[in-house]
């Protein structure tokens, strides 16, 4: 851990890191900043991997520390003045998380620790530049890296390290200098600064855990009594796409440095090639998607005996590859058709989500919405996950705008307008039609109004013309403006929209 190199699983955070910054600098959707949110779960998560390994670690520095006090007990000493600023500087930023969701109007009551202004982009640069918390928090900063730096002499690829990890200068953006502080937390909606400083909570445990592996490699492996040892698991990530590959480091807490442990992983050996350090890389199939499982053992000779530890079972889910871009002002149902709609979970069986909204039913693979009967201007579709054990977890909603059917068109022969011989007029069938309207929906003429001069208004039954209407025509003369009006139509839901006149000059 103490090597210049970053393993998998830094190199991973930082490649988010890069495309989180990407992302800022977009009009980001509630789809993108709930995804902020799911990165910044999966950070917590990481973070608490590394705490249960330095709380071991911990441990042994004081067994060693019990076992041979003037050898061991120095480098306790060190190790938790290390423990201590770490602690200080992660409450900090803790605190300053907490703070700011306050501030930004509280947490979301389903999902505390969730801010319910997501988009909030004035709360942060307020807090950390206005009222120069962002200053305090770099100071901090400052401090422990120079703590670390201190406690790791002797080891310059982690003091390197260090400083690439906590670099707090000012840098010169489009010809401007920007300080760390504008870099950070000016112009970045709330999700994405938490998404940050819980990135920096990790810098700060994964720092801490270089330093005190660095220096608990200054005590002799044989003053050392170990008690137990332990299989662990880091996966790089349990989230995979379909086509791409689960992968994941599966290690011993404790090991023989002068022996590897053979690993079996689903019932097939490791190769030799693949497993450095005691540390062993896998790499399985994501061809399908869903959520897949395996497990395995780890064989280690001690004392001439082979001690055998059972991986429990894991996880990874796979989902098929995809981008969400969401036209906001189109989030629009409407009145009198079928909407359809596409739902999914990515890595989550569809059969397993449970999606309730007002006129929403299944049909087939995909949902229906019919809002005909919704006289609101909204309406929501929440989707749930059915887990295993027969509960529920909510994945979130959408707000949609209800909206009544646009205006229809009325036709003869096509046209709504021009030129027409009287006798052509006489045979047309009376039509109503929805254009440039994406719902194929066909309209029922039940009656209309020809206004043909200098006759009165005659009013007609059905969608062809009377024997009125066609003796008034007979008796027109060319140049007449014939105008047909009041034309009433409906869909087969009884959805009657507003049908434009149509207007035809005799020729």
């Amino acid at each position: 851990m103490a090597s210049g190199n970053l393993s998998p699983r830094q190199r991973m955070i930082n490649m988010m890191y890069l495309v989180l910054t990407a992302l800022l600098a977009l009009n980001v959707s509630r789809e993108v900043m709930d995804a902020f949110y799911e990165v910044m779960l999966d950070q917590n998560a990481s973070i608490e991997t590394v705490e249960g390994q330095n709380a071991s670690l911990y441990a042994s520095f004081k067994s060693a520390a019990a076992d041979n006090p003037v050898k061991a007990g120095p480098w306790k000493d060190k190790a938790e003045v290390v423990h201590a600023k770490s602690d200080s500087l992660f409450n900090l930023i803790e605190s300053m998380k907490d703070e700011l969701i306050l501030r930004a109007g509280g947490e979301d009551e389903e999902n505390p620790g969730k801010p319910k202004k997501m988009d909030d982009r004035e709360t942060a640069p307020n807090y950390f530049l206005i009222e120069k918390n962002g200053i305090a928090l770099k100071s901090e900063m400052e401090a422990f890296r120079e703590v670390l730096k201190w406690e790791s002499v002797g080891n310059e690829s982690l003091i390197t390290a260090l400083d690439a990890t906590f670099s707090l200068a000012d840098e010169i953006q489009d010809g401007v200098k920007m300080s760390w502080e504008q870099q950070n937390f000016e112009h970045y909606p709330l999700i994405s600064v938490l998404t940050f400083l819980t990135g920096m909570q990790s810098d700060v445990r994964t720092a801490e855990a270089n330093v005190i592996d660095n220096l608990y490699s200054n005590i002799n492996a044989r003053d050392i009594k170990v008690t137990g040892v332990k299989p662990i698991v880091i996966p790089t990530s349990t989230f995979v796409t379909k086509g791409d590959s689960y992968e994941a480091e599966v290690l011993l807490a404790a090991f023989d440095e002068t022996q590897n442990p053979t690993f079996v992983i689903n019932g097939e050996s490791i190769a030799a090639e693949n497993i450095i350090d005691g540390v062993a890389k896998i790499t399985l199939p994501a061809n399908k998607v869903g959520t897949e499982t395996w497990n395995g053992e780890i064989r280690l000779m001690t004392n001439g005996e082979e001690k055998v530890y059972e991986i429990g079972e894991q996880f990874y889910n796979v989902a098929p590859p995809s981008v969400v871009i969401s036209p906001t002002k189109m989030n629009v149902l409407y009145r009198g058709v079928d909407n359809p709609l596409e739902i999914s979970v990515p890595g989550v069986d569809p059969s397993n989500l449970v999606v309730n909204g007002p006129g929403v039913k299944k049909s087939g693979r995909e949902y229906i919405a019919d809002v005909t009967r919704n006289s609101g201007g909204t309406m929501k579709i929440a989707v749930s996950v059915r887990e295993a054990d027969g509960s529920t977890k909510s994945m979130g909603s959408k707000e949609f705008r209800v909206k009544n059917l646009p205006d229809a068109a009325g036709e003869i022969f096509g046209k709504s307008e021009g030129l027409m011989s009287a006798n052509l007029i006489k045979k047309a069938t009376v039509e109503a039609k929805f254009n440039n309207f994406d719902f194929e929906l066909p309209l029922k003429v039940s009656s209309f109004q020809i206004i043909i001069p200098p006759f009165a208004p005659i009013d007609c039954k059905g969608n062809t013309l009377n024997s009125n209407a066609k003796a008034a025509l007979d008796k027109a003369k060319p140049g007449t403006p014939v105008i047909i009006r009041n034309i009433k139509a409906a869909t087969a839901k009884g959805i009657k929209p507003k049908v434009a006149p149509i207007t035809i000059d005799l020729n």
